[in-house]
């Protein structure tokens, strides 16, 4: 291969490596950002989403922590069998503050919260925008000890014109970008690679959360009296933990009753139940069941998507009411703060 760059002290080493490592996570980044922003359940996704990556930023704040150990803190709930969190210190206290910033459809509110040390050098164009955005998370990261440097990612590639708006899942970063002065072309590939990881996983998540919003249209088409089960199909997709008492005190029905109906949808394949027990029942959305190890991966070919129902204006009725659902769980979830 030719000769390659060096460009003094910033950036890394644009080895062949390195090269096709920051093209094939600058891909990533643009499949997902073209898909969110035409899916119609980018809320749904986004909450989730704000979870994974503020997960990964915990682990790269030394936190022993599991991506499903923050998903049942979102959701309220504590998964029997998993540790208990800790109280002397509290994990979560900037998440509040980001999602708003994340909300927020001013730039401004991220871009004055930065140190003013934080700046690009004179060859800063000279690089790619990638590369861009990760010299300032390693600035700020060298500048705050806290979380914030990770979480601060999805606005940096925003701000690099990589993406429409704040992806919540593309946090991270690399430990070597705050503890080396300057860091080497191994620690640039492992920040690289990872942030690739984060966008082929949240590409991946919104194609299971799209088929489970598919496959709870054809489940509610195919009851003879759907009753509460559109407004717990739409839940699952905000909320994909649940148990009796969340659903009763979100839906406004008795226990008994959200039992009754999570069984409807545990039969119809929308969700799965995680404990055995008859008492402090937890259910998870179908869609996350392989990936929080409920569920075995299935081997073999893929199973074909079901065609989708002929049209008809009773079914084009019944869709329209799902949506309407939708929107109406997202508008009650972000009034009350759950999301």
């Amino acid at each position: 291969m030719g000769k390659t760059l060096h460009h003094g002290r910033y950036g890394p080493e644009y080895t062949p490596i390195m090269a096709s490592a920051i093209t094939s996570c600058t891909a990533a980044i643009s499949r997902l950002d073209a898909r969110i922003c035409v899916s119609s359940i980018s809320s749904a996704w986004t909450t989730r989403a704000a979870w994974s990556g503020y997960a990964r930023a915990l682990q790269l704040q030394g936190v022993e922590i599991d991506e499903i150990d923050v998903f049942s803190w979102g959701c309220g709930l504590q998964i029997p069998g998993r540790p208990i969190r800790a109280t002397n210190t509290d994990s979560f206290e900037q998440f509040e503050n980001w999602r708003a910033t994340l909300r927020s459809n001013d730039p401004f509110v991220w871009r004055d919260a930065l140190p003013t040390a934080i700046s690009d050098a004179a060859v800063a164009t000279e690089h790619p925008s990638l590369v861009r955005a990760l010299d300032r998370v390693r600035q700020h990261a060298r500048l705050d000890a806290t979380i914030t440097p990770w979480t601060g990612l999805p606005f940096e590639l925003r701000d690099q014109r990589l993406t429409a708006a704040p992806l919540p899942c593309l946090t991270g970063g690399a430990k070597a970008l705050r503890l080396k002065h300057q860091p080497a072309g191994s620690d640039w590939l492992t920040a690289v690679r990872a942030l690739e990881r984060a966008a082929v996983d949240g590409l991946a998540r919104l194609d299971h959360l799209e088929r489970l919003y598919r496959d709870a249209q054809r489940a509610i088409a195919g009851e003879y009296r759907v009753g509460a089960l559109p407004s717990l199909a739409a839940l699952s997709c905000h909320r994909p933990l649940l148990s009796p008492q969340s659903v009763a005190n979100t839906l406004g029905m008795s226990v008994a009753g959200a039992s009754k109906l999570l069984a409807r949808a545990v039969s119809t394949g929308l969700l799965i139940e995680t404990t055995t027990r008859q008492t402090w029942r937890i259910f998870l959305a179908a869609d996350l069941a392989i990936d929080f190890g409920y569920a075995k991966p299935k081997r073999g070919r893929p199973v074909s998507a079901a065609p989708p129902p002929p049209a008809s204006r009773e079914l084009s009725a019944v869709f329209d009411a799902f949506d309407e659902e939708m929107a109406a769980i997202d508008s009650l979830l972000a009034g009350s703060g759950a999301a």
